[in-house]
């Protein structure tokens, strides 16, 4: 019997078995820990190419903010015409810093969200948490436009009309691994050399991390990272081409 077909025996043994009911309760704390993991190696071989705060001691969610002036002031994102995606506009805090500060009549935001919250559960949010009502956000500037519902429902109608040489700013803030995968494998026709993406949650090692990971290395995405706040759970990301 070969290495091969030893191999092959062992794992139709363990479907046999039933393997899942033993490994099942742990495979979310194995996996976890896999990702933190390769987090962890993907930080030593990927330097940040301008603003970083590492390490912080504590968590703050105005940090994101700073990563947003910092990567503005270097791209001279405030003055040049964009097309700014955002996924997951919950109550809109980032979409409206960015509409403040780009005042580009020739720019356009575009903002996805169920706007029902979360379709599926996020470590110990569940299923609906972060609901904020599109009506509530009170967002009138003429060059946003919002899509409502799931991105497999909303994403790939706007793509196929979707057609545009200004530069792109993408922020992902959906969360999910699901939801962050999709949206990067729908955009990929579409990024040319120095797009910029923005992450929210991109140091959730099963999540936007191995979202993003999983894309790069399908797709063979060349970048750099150009900025990182809060111990890399904000995250910017230069497409080169």
């Amino acid at each position: 019997m070969t290495k091969l077909d030893i191999i092959r025996k062992t794992k139709s043994l363990f479907m046999k078995w039933n393997l899942h009911r033993i490994a099942e309760p742990f495979s979310d704390a194995v996996l976890n820990a896999v990702h933190l993991s390769k987090l962890s190696k993907w930080r030593k071989q990927h330097p940040v190419m301008g603003y970083n705060d590492w390490y912080q001691s504590s968590w703050d969610y105005t940090r994101r903010f700073k990563l947003y002036e910092e990567i503005s002031k270097a791209e001279h994102l405030n003055t040049v015409a964009v097309d700014y995606f955002e996924f997951g506009v919950c109550g809109g805090f980032s979409f409206k810093w960015w509409l403040e500060q780009n005042r580009n009549d020739a720019s356009r935001f575009y903002g996805f969200d169920t706007f029902e919250g979360l379709p599926e559960s996020f470590g110990s949010f569940e299923k609906g948490s972060m609901a904020v009502p599109l009506e509530s956000l009170h967002i009138d500037d003429t060059r946003a436009s919002f899509y409502k519902g799931l991105f497999q429902d909303s994403l790939i109608p706007f793509l196929n009309y979707y057609k545009s040489d200004r530069k792109k700013l993408v922020h992902l803030d959906a969360d999910l691994f699901s939801s962050t995968l999709f949206s990067l494998s729908q955009l990929y026709r579409f990024l040319k050399d120095g797009d910029i993406l923005l992450f929210d949650e991109f140091a959730v090692p099963k999540h936007e991390f191995m979202a993003f990971k999983i894309f790069t290395e399908s797709f063979y995405v060349n970048y750099e990272v150009i900025g990182a706040a809060n111990n890399y759970l904000f995250l910017a990301v230069k497409i080169k081409k």
